[in-house]
Formats: structure tokens, C-alpha cells, sequence
């Protein structure tokens, strides 16, 4: 067998891994407080913000708004380390 099939065989076991994984974690949903917590912004930034498209827009869930755990984490890495 050749370097290159070798090399590809890996490269798909890798993606095959990576996506099982992504396919077994799960979404952690946060509520308006919990978000504004977290975020350290006021509920009128929190929105503005999520208009703008500088904050990751809400889910709406009936009359809920959500927010995924994981981007607010991700928005407030990206705050932090530009400051």
C-alpha cells in the first residue's frame, strides 16, 4: 500500500472519529439570565449585541429565547483575549 492511501485511510479514520464524537456531545441550552450572567452584559447589550451580529443570536423555543452554551463561552474567549 502507497504513502498516499495510507495517509488517507488515517485522514478518514480521523474524520470518522471527530464526527462520532461531535454526534455524541450534547447542547447545553442557557436562558436569558443565565446567559446575562455568564456574558457579564445587560439584558439591552445582550440584544443589541445579538442584532448587531456581534453575539450569538438567540433560540427561539416557543416564547423562550435560548442561548447555546458553547458559543457564549466561545464570544467570551474572543472578548477577553482582545482586550
Amino acid at each position: 500500500m502507497s504513502r498516499k492511501s495510507e495517509r488517507r485511510k488515517a485522514a478518514a479514520a480521523q474524520r470518522a472519529a471527530a464526527a462520532q464524537a461531535a454526534a455524541t456531545q450534547t447542547i447545553q441550552w442557557r436562558t436569558t439570565q443565565e446567559t446575562l450572567a455568564m456574558a457579564q452584559i445587560s439584558r439591552t447589550k445582550l440584544h443589541h449585541a445579538a442584532k448587531a451580529g456581534t453575539f450569538p443570536r438567540p433560540i427561539k423555543l416557543g416564547k423562550k429565547c435560548v442561548w447555546i452554551e458553547s458559543e457564549i463561552k466561545d464570544w467570551t474567549m474572543k472578548k477577553y483575549n482582545k482586550q
